[in-house]
């Protein structure tokens, strides 16, 4: 196993960025921090029956069943980058709130406003919308 500085730049270099929970993460059990940043590549990566944009349009639809703001705007953005049109990203957080309950609109609408905004101002500028 590599120790916690070589696994934070691995996972910030495959990533794009880092959250501070995993540095955190990293800290205590970076065993831990390697072993779910494998299984991530392995799902997000490695396997292709799904394309990249609705792998990301799942995990953005689960965080906004979950009102996990952060992940919600990484992963709208994400699935922007690999592809989703913005109105696949809707219907995706429509179909998360079927099971989870109207207020997944109330709270994600709002976030997918400002982020899918964001994403067309960076956009022209022809800079990418990743963190």
């Amino acid at each position: 196993m590599r120790n916690a500085k070589e696994i934070l730049a691995r996972v910030k270099r495959e990533r794009g960025y880092i959250h501070p929970s995993r540095e955190i993460l990293c800290e205590k059990d970076p065993g831990y921090l390697e072993i779910y940043h494998q299984l991530f590549t392995h799902v997000m990566k490695d396997r292709g029956e799904l394309p990249l944009k609705v792998k990301e349009m799942i995990i953005a639809a689960v965080n906004a069943a979950t009102n996990y703001e952060e992940g919600l705007r990484v992963h709208i953005r994400a699935a922007l980058e690999a592809g989703a049109t913005e109105e696949e990203v809707f219907e995706a957080i429509q179909v998360a709130s079927l099971p989870a309950g109207i207020h997944t609109i109330t709270y994600s609408m709002p976030i997918f406003a400002e982020v899918c905004k964001e994403f067309r101002r960076q956009k022209r500028r022809g800079k990418s919308a990743r963190r």
